[in-house]
């Protein structure tokens, strides 16, 4: 064999540690990981399942049962994963042409302007807050100043207001304030922060009658 030089003999090494073989396996990723452990811990137990029932490896009935099984509890917990990334749409939203979705819930317009004046009678603050906030994004999704989008936050509304709404950046801002102190915390809500709430329900009313 003839003699190599160093330069020569690096670049073989090179060529050698390329190889597939030689290369460390990719990560699959987080995802992909926990997927994989899921079915292997599935498929571990079904194997134990029906290794009883049949009896030593459990048979090729079994076995192809269980391939079975195992594709389904995948296809299950795939579907899953995906519908609480994508957020849920819940499935009465179409059973009445009124209903809006606001943050994640149906809402009705007509039940929450009944809350409103409830609460205000009260002098229930808090829930008057609450009502009639979201009485307000009602009002901004039928204007077509927000998308009626599942999981919304107050900040995506108020990105929206700025866009499209300009005028009402500082009207909503106070008003969505108002709403996450009642709504998230346990501090004192006024008769003002109410007011902030109007003040928002106003602007929109006084905008569609334009």
């Amino acid at each position: 064999m003839a003699d190599l030089t160093n330069d020569e003999a690096n670049d073989l090494a090179d060529d050698i540690l390329l190889r597939e073989e030689f290369l460390p396996a990719r990560d699959p990723g987080f995802f992909a990981r926990q997927v994989e452990r899921v079915t292997n811990f599935i498929g571990d137990v079904l194997e134990r399942i029906f290794g009883a029932i049949f009896g030593g490896g459990g048979g090729a009935a079994g076995s192809t049962l269980a391939i079975i099984l195992v594709s389904l509890a995948v296809l299950v917990l795939l579907f899953a994963i995906y519908k609480a990334i994508t957020g849920r749409v819940p499935k009465d939203k179409t059973e009445d042409a009124t209903a809006r979705i606001v943050f994640d819930e149906v809402v009705e317009p007509e039940q929450l302007r009944a809350e409103l004046a409830k609460h205000l009678s009260s002098q229930n603050w808090r829930a008057a807050v609450i009502a009639g906030f979201r009485l307000g994004v009602v009002g901004l999704i039928d204007a077509g100043v927000a998308r009626e989008v599942a999981g919304a936050t107050t900040g995506d509304f108020a990105r929206a207001v700025e866009v499209r709404r300009p005028e009402l950046v500082s009207t909503y801002g106070s008003a969505a304030h108002s709403f996450d102190r009642a709504f998230y915390s346990d501090l004192t809500i006024e008769r003002a922060d109410v007011d902030r709430v109007q003040a928002l329900l106003d602007a929109l009313t006084t905008a569609g009658s334009r």
